[in-house]
Formats: C-alpha cells, structure tokens, sequence
C-alpha cells in the first residue's frame, strides 16, 4: 500500500518524534542551556565565551550526566586562538559557526535509519524552538 504525505506533515512527525527522542525519563520535553567552563589553570572556573552546552531534565535527576548537545560560537575559536589552535585553524571552525553537535550517536542513528536527511530541517526549526539559539552547521558524529 502507497501513502501519501504532504512535507509540512512530515516535518510536524519528525518534530514530534524529537520531542520524544530527547525528552526526560520522566518525559519533560524542556532542554536547558548550560554554560561550559574552562578547566584550564590560567582561568579555571570561568565560563567559556561562545560554547554552550545542552541537557534534559535527566542531568539533573540522574547519574547519567551527558550533554544532548553542545554549541559553539566564532567567539569560542577566536578565544583559544593561538594558544591551542592556529589562525588558520580558527578561521576554518569560523566559516562554519555556529556549530551543533548531537552527542548521542544512537540518537542519530534512530533518525537517519527512520528519516535519511529529511529530519535534518525539522531537527533545526525544533532547536531554535527549543533554545532559542540558531546554527548554521550540524554535526551528527
């Protein structure tokens, strides 16, 4: 049998289902933004200028403190340049911020083996709609 979807209806499954994927054991759907801090000795402690990372009501609730994603700003290269990586290096990672990072492979396998590419889109309007945060590159590994 053959079905018919329109894409704007698939675009709303594939939201939903990231409600799902990443929601809470105790099936909060709200991610919360963390601040990432150096734990370099020079400044130790300090929060990182353009790196970002992002949880669910897990990391608080349990042991399993992993991060669902993190993002990174031109602010964050420009800040570890020279010291830990060149200028060449830095003008690289820039051309392509801001970066997210999905930090759950088996996250992203359920969607590419559910989805292909088509819930890359979706996978963006849903993060901004959730952390009020845009990107311009996404990395899945």
């Amino acid at each position: 049998m053959k079905y018919i979807i329109t894409e704007s209806k698939l675009d709303q499954v594939i939201y939903d289902y990231l409600d799902e994927l990443f929601a809470a054991e105790n099936g909060n759907t709200e991610i919360y933004k963390l601040e990432v801090f150096s734990t370099q000795p020079e400044n130790r402690n300090e929060p990182l200028e353009g790196q970002y990372d992002f949880v669910n009501d897990d990391y608080y609730e349990t042991n399993n403190q992993e991060y669902l994603f993190s993002w990174t700003g031109k602010e964050y290269y420009e800040s570890i340049t020279p010291n830990y990586i060149t200028q060449d290096e830095m003008e690289r990672y820039s051309k392509r911020t801001p970066i997210v990072s999905i930090n759950d492979v088996d996250r992203v396998k359920k969607l590419d083996s559910y989805f292909g590419d088509l819930w890359k889109p979706a996978f963006k309007k849903w993060f901004v709609d959730k952390t009020e945060m845009d990107y311009k590159t996404l990395y899945t590994e």
